[in-house]
C-alpha cells in the first residue's frame, strides 16, 4: 500500500454527492455567526475526541516521535478551532464554551461518528491479538478519518474564502496531508499488502459521515426555524380594522 492508494480514497470522497452536501450545508452556516460558531466547536470536538482516543490506544513500546507529533498536531487543531469558534461565539452572543451538545452543532452526531467507526474498525481486525491489535485498530481508524479530512477541509476552506470568513484552515489541510502519508506506510507495515479490514472501515466511515451530515442539515434547519419563529413573535401586532 503506497501514498497513492490513499490518495485515490480522498479524491474519490471529493466527487461524491456528498462534497455538494457539504458545500451546501457550509453555505447556509458560515454568514451566520451564531451557527458558525457551534459549527466549529463541534469541529473542535471532534478533534478533540481523536486527541483522546490516540492517548487510550497508543502504547507506550509503539509510540515514536512521528506519534508524538501526530498527537501534538491533533491537540493544536482543537485548540485553533476552539479560539475560532470563541472569537465567533462572542462577536454573535453564541454559547460554545464547552463542548455540550447545546454548545455545538450536532456535536453528539459528531462524536459518535468517532466512536461508531473505532468500532468497525475493531470487528475489522477481530482475529489480531495483543499489541498488534491495539495498534492496527489505531491505524485503521486514522487512515479513515486522515481520508475525510482531507476531503473535508479544503472544501471548508475553499468556502470560508469565498464567504470572507476571519480565520482559515489551511494549515490543518497540511498537517492532515502528512498524517495521510503515515498512516498510509505505518499501515504497511502493520497489515501487509492484504489491508486487512481497510475497505470495509473506509465504506463504513462513507455511511457514517453521511449520518452526521443529516444530523447537521437537521440541526441547521431546526435552528433557523426557531429564528424565524422568534423573530415573528417579536414583529408587532398590527391593530384589527380601522
Amino acid at each position: 500500500m503506497d501514498v497513492l492508494s490513499l490518495k485515490r480514497y480522498v479524491d474519490a470522497r471529493a466527487r461524491h454527492a456528498d462534497a455538494r452536501r457539504l458545500e451546501d450545508l457550509l453555505d447556509r452556516i458560515i454568514p451566520r455567526p451564531a451557527l458558525h460558531a457551534r459549527f466549529v466547536n463541534t469541529l473542535a470536538r471532534m478533534e478533540y475526541v481523536g486527541v483522546r482516543k490516540m492517548l487510550k490506544s497508543r502504547r507506550a513500546e509503539r509510540l515514536d516521535l512521528d506519534g508524538l507529533q501526530h498527537l501534538l498536531d491533533e491537540a493544536v487543531h482543537a485548540l485553533r478551532l476552539k479560539k475560532a469558534a470563541t472569537a465567533l461565539g462572542a462577536a454573535s452572543a453564541a454559547r460554545v464554551t464547552t463542548f455540550s451538545d447545546a454548545d455545538t452543532l450536532a456535536g453528539d452526531a459528531g462524536e459518535a461518528y468517532f466512536q461508531a467507526l473505532d468500532r468497525r474498525a475493531e470487528v475489522a481486525l477481530a482475529a489480531l491479538e495483543g499489541n498488534d491489535r491495539a495498534e492496527a485498530n489505531y491505524l485503521l481508524t486514522s487512515a479513515a478519518i486522515e481520508v475525510r479530512a482531507q476531503s473535508f477541509y479544503p472544501i471548508y476552506e475553499q468556502r470560508l474564502r469565498a464567504h470572507g470568513a476571519p480565520f482559515s484552515v489551511s494549515a490543518i489541510t497540511k498537517d492532515e496531508d502528512r498524517h495521510l502519508e503515515e498512516m498510509s506506510q505505518r499501515l504497511q507495515l502493520v497489515l501487509g499488502d492484504e489491508r486487512l479490514g481497510l475497505e470495509a472501515v473506509l465504506a463504513e466511515e462513507e455511511l457514517l459521515y453521511g449520518r452526521f451530515l443529516a444530523e447537521a442539515e437537521a440541526a441547521v434547519g431546526a435552528s433557523l426555524s426557531l429564528g424565524l419563529s422568534l423573530s415573528l413573535s417579536k414583529e408587532p401586532r398590527r391593530a384589527v380594522g380601522g
